[in-house]
């Protein structure tokens, strides 16, 4: 395989069958790809086919399709001397060698490339020229990874072709395309999705120390993770304060949850074990959002808004002042008053939102996760009192939503009636 060094090396030569066969092509006529000179300098760069092919693909080649370049190497055998391979994925602890050189060009190390069978440096190769680094041509896209709920097509090109040596460039522009596919809505929630995921490690034993494995049940991680984090499978053990990674990545297409660093978009789904931002188009980190009116990049023109405040209720009595009709695009709720009263929100009949006679704590309803959401927010003072009261409903609605206020008897023997709820809506 090596393109370049002589037998001496590695103890090979022509056997007689081989000779023969050679010959018979030669005198075939069916050499002429032959007739172009050899670069007889053994300069580099030039035509290097360790640009092309690395490690990983001329394991393949020789191997099959699993086997990878080796992660270690015999200390006693230069690296670029055999090519060393691990052949069955799941077996990183032995190495299958085969006495035939690494192509020149195959990068050995940092700043170290292949050439007749040594890993030498640059300033050993003293290289004529650099090698920019070249695309290779996008693979098909992959299958939708979600059968509902928003899963993605992910295609892929490698900066291979060649790839960037003798301090050339890296290749510029993604290596990546991503969009999302299979939209419709599940049956499950989106959170359901990722606590699937963790359930299934129920039985996969956590090893706290290295003799003694542990089991427990496993569940989301959302509001204990973000980002990127998130994504690489991190779940919670269910009844116990602690969180650990249960696998490589979440299916690609499940939902996560954003860092505060990181852009949001209309969209977040796990890819590659990377929580990215989609746009409402569904393409990958494209920007595009959905107007208040839930048109994607529209311009807040096809619906209308209702706007208005509430004074009214009674005391210690949930009271509700606005339901929502369906297909309701956008929904703010503010109490400025939340010492004497408190907002309450109910769905199909139940409260996700207070309830019981108490102010609430923060909510999201259903999750975190969800593309449609109520949001709960309460505000504090300095001194851990109420300040504001606020509830997002980020529809379009398909559930009947009422929002109900409540007042405290401290509020009409005080004698403060005066507005306290204001509330603006787009439908």
């Amino acid at each position: 395989m090596g393109s370049a060094g002589n037998h001496n090396s590695i103890d090979l030569a022509w056997s007689q069958c081989s000779r023969e066969v050679f010959l018979a092509l030669v005198n075939a006529g069916q050499t002429n790809c032959l007739n172009d000179l050899p670069d007889m300098d053994g300069s580099i760069p030039g035509w290097k086919p360790g640009l092309y092919y690395g490690a990983d693909e001329q394991c393949k080649i020789t191997f099959g399709t699993v086997a990878t370049a080796c992660t270690f190497a015999d200390s006693n055998v230069d690296i670029c001397e055999v090519l060393s391979c691990h052949v069955q994925p799941a077996d990183k602890s032995s190495c299958t060698r085969l006495l035939v050189p690494l192509l020149d060009g195959t990068e050995c190390g940092i700043n170290k490339w292949c050439s007749k069978g040594q890993c030498s440096s640059l300033e050993e190769l003293n290289p004529t020229a650099v090698v920019h680094g070249q695309w290779s041509g996008w693979s098909p896209f992959s299958s939708c990874s979600r059968s509902c709920g928003g899963g993605v097509v992910i295609r892929q090109r490698f900066c291979n072709n060649p790839r960037p040596a003798f301090g050339g460039q890296e290749c510029r522009g993604a290596s990546i395309q991503v969009e999302m596919c299979n939209t419709q809505a599940c049956l499950m929630t989106q959170q359901d999705f990722m606590a699937e995921q963790c359930t299934a490690t129920n039985l996969k034993p956590l090893y706290l120390t290295v003799e003694a494995p542990s089991f427990y049940t496993w569940t989301s991680a959302v509001g204990f993770a973000k980002g990127d984090m998130l994504c690489k499978h991190m779940c919670r053990a269910v009844e116990n304060e602690f969180m650990v990674s249960r696998g490589d990545s979440f299916i690609d297409g499940t939902r996560c949850e954003q860092d505060d660093s990181k852009h949001h978009g209309a969209f977040n789904l796990c890819v590659m074990g990377s929580c990215r931002a989609f746009g409402c188009d569904g393409q990958m980190d494209s920007g595009k959002t959905m107007d208040s009116c839930k048109v994607c990049g529209g311009d807040n023109t096809t619906c209308t808004e209702v706007s208005g405040s509430y004074t009214e209720g009674k005391a210690k009595e949930y009271v509700t002042f606005l339901s929502l009709r369906y297909n309701t695009t956008l929904v703010r709720v503010t109490n400025w008053r939340p010492l004497f009263t408190h907002l309450a929100v109910k769905v199909k009949g139940e409260y996700v939102v207070a309830g019981k006679g108490k102010i609430s704590l923060n909510v999201t309803y259903p999750s975190l996760l969800e593309d449609n959401q109520i949001k709960y927010k309460v505000f504090l003072t300095k001194d851990n009192l109420p300040s504001l009261e606020e509830v997002h409903v980020d529809g379009p609605t398909q559930e009947e939503i009422e929002i109900q206020v409540r007042l405290s008897a401290y509020w009409l023997s005080a004698g403060l009636g005066d507005g306290g709820v204001g509330k603006s809506i787009l439908s």
